[in-house]
């Protein structure tokens, strides 16, 4: 597997991305995500937004750095995209998402199809009537490819997933059936001298999934195949998210060979609170509006037998009860505590957060169904996974290359490419349409040609890849043949592509040629001579 070097990769890690303010024009898109606009939508929001990340529509995760629990994260003033309704310096919360203007006509069309797909109940979008400003904690651009676990209560993950309208890789909801539900020997894989050779990776160790769920894995399913936690300790050494819930906590923090993620030694079961206290209200984990409605199960909440490996991490306790103090609900970090648990970005590894409760409500509106917010802040993890956001994105390259003359009716074009970034460009593909007046003559690295064009499958591109193909044609006649190529490739779910420079390669019918003066006659006259064909 392509790794970036430790030292790099924690140089990297220590590097921290603060939300930036940015300012909006009239006519951007506002998704709001507070109980006044969105109170019986709001899980179908996040369906939204994952629908229109499917589609290339690049959406702001907006969340005010200076506020309190509950607080406002921006005020605007706009319009009902459905009704045109007037909606006057509303105090936007709960971390509202936005399309930027320029792309708000992008959008559009499939938020008018998302809400007839959906009309019950159907989800609020605003259309901001003057500009405004707020701070951009995530610029999502990719929609997520998420994997469930198997562990012997996936239902509850689909059954959330569902909720929201957020697919599979296939684009449809979630099947008891789907080829995202792993179960945990998938995952170990077929060894245990590899921890990166189970279903969460590719052949040679990439992931290729940005976020995994394990709703409930028992102590004692864990503890059948340790391998299934080695392979997903090796997966969250990459820029992805891992979201456990109830029984996962402790399995998953139990195993002192692999696991401990988050804690040093381990968590036990704590009892159910009747209300809590939130912490971080600035954080993406953290986004809710209105009352939190604890569940129960057997983990509500979890104690720790030692400490966590970075602090800060808890952002909901019981009532009255400090972090760390026995009742903890929901907390996320980085593994191992590399980094800071509010840092934007962590070089090349991954989040992990935690979930007490077996079972939320997946009911609204909100207001009425206090338990459903336990939903929201698994949709808010999804959402945070590095992968989803543009600093999490493969950096791929691709350059085309020819010799400028020729003297005979061949040509080479060679195309380079590479992957700069900590993320993995997946189902990587070169295509070359071959320049007209050309034939095939011959690809290395399997390249195969069909209908004018060579294609070359390259597989996934991990960190730091880099390659180089070759084709070769007979040209037709006499004349400059010009060539490039695309490099598409996939991230999460959506198709990307780059395209090459234009290389060129001159054929002509009178080659001119310089010769120096020979060594023996330093005195003579370079010599100048034209070949005509």
């Amino acid at each position: 597997m392509s790794r970036i070097s430790f030292a790099l990769t924690l140089a990297l890690a220590l590097s921290v991305s603060p939300a930036r303010a940015d300012t909006f024009a009239a006519g951007s898109l506002i998704i709001p995500m507070d109980t006044t606009y969105q109170d019986a939508g709001m899980l179908k929001a996040y369906g939204l937004v994952y629908n229109l990340l499917s589609h290339g529509v690049a959406v702001r995760w907006t969340i005010n750095q200076s506020k309190a629990a509950q607080g406002n994260d921006f005020t605007a003033s706009a319009t009902d995209f459905a009704t045109s309704a007037v909606i006057t310096n509303h105090g936007y919360r709960g971390g509202p998402f936005v399309v930027d203007s320029a792309n708000a006509a992008a959008a559009a069309p499939f938020i008018t199809a998302w809400r007839t797909a959906h009309p019950s109940p159907a989800t609020t979008v605003h259309v901001a009537t003057t500009s405004f400003m707020c701070d951009v904690a995530r610029t999502l651009v990719v929609a997520p490819r998420i994997a469930v676990l198997a562990d012997g209560s996936q239902s509850i993950a689909i059954g959330y997933l569902n909720a929201a309208s957020v697919p599979d890789s296939t684009g449809n909801p979630w099947p008891n059936a789907s080829p995202d539900i792993l179960t945990p020997a998938q995952v170990a894989g077929p060894t245990t001298t590899s921890h990166h050779d189970g279903a969460l990776f590719d052949t040679v160790g990439n992931p290729v999934y940005c976020h995994l769920v394990s709703a409930h894995f028992p102590s004692s399913s864990e503890q059948a195949i340790p391998e299934t936690t080695a392979e997903i300790r090796d997966f969250l050494k990459s820029p992805v998210h891992l979201f456990a819930e109830c029984q996962s906590v402790t399995a998953f923090e139990g195993d002192s060979a692999y696991g401990r993620f988050l804690t040093s030694a381990g968590t036990t079961v704590g009892p159910q609170p009747m209300s809590v206290d939130l912490y971080h209200p600035t954080r993406t984990f953290a986004q809710l509006d209105g009352t939190f409605g604890p569940v129960g199960g057997s983990e509500p909440t979890w104690a720790l037998a030692m400490g966590y490996k970075a602090g800060n991490v808890v952002m909901i306790t019981g009532h009255g009860v400090a972090p760390g103090g026995g009742q903890d609900v929901w907390a996320a970090g980085y593994l191992d505590g590399v980094c800071a648990p509010d840092a934007a970005t962590c070089g090349t590894f991954g989040k992990i957060s935690y979930l007490g409760g077996h079972q939320y409500s997946t009911g609204t509106p909100i207001s009425t169904n206090p338990t459903t917010q336990g939903v929201r802040l698994f949709l808010d993890s999804l959402f945070d996974s590095p992968c989803s956001d543009a600093s999490g994105q493969p950096a791929v390259s691709i350059s085309a290359s020819a010799p400028p003359q020729t003297a005979v009716p061949s040509a080479t074009y060679t195309f380079d490419y590479g992957n700069a970034a900590g993320a993995v460009a997946l189902g990587a593909t070169i295509t070359d349409t071959l320049p007209p007046g050309t034939t095939f003559d011959s690809a290395t690295m399997g390249g195969m040609f069909s209908g004018g064009t060579v294609t070359w499958q390259l597989g996934n591109l991990g960190p730091g890849a880099m390659g180089s193909v070759q084709v070769t044609v007979t040209l037709g006649g006499y004349g400059t043949y010009m060539n490039s190529a695309v490099l598409a490739y996939k991230s999460g779910l959506n198709p990307l592509s780059t395209t090459s420079n234009t290389a060129s390669t001159d054929y002509p019918d009178c080659v001119t040629e310089t010769s120096p003066p020979a060594v023996t006659a330093p005195a003579a006259a370079t010599v100048t001579q034209t070949f005509c064909q």
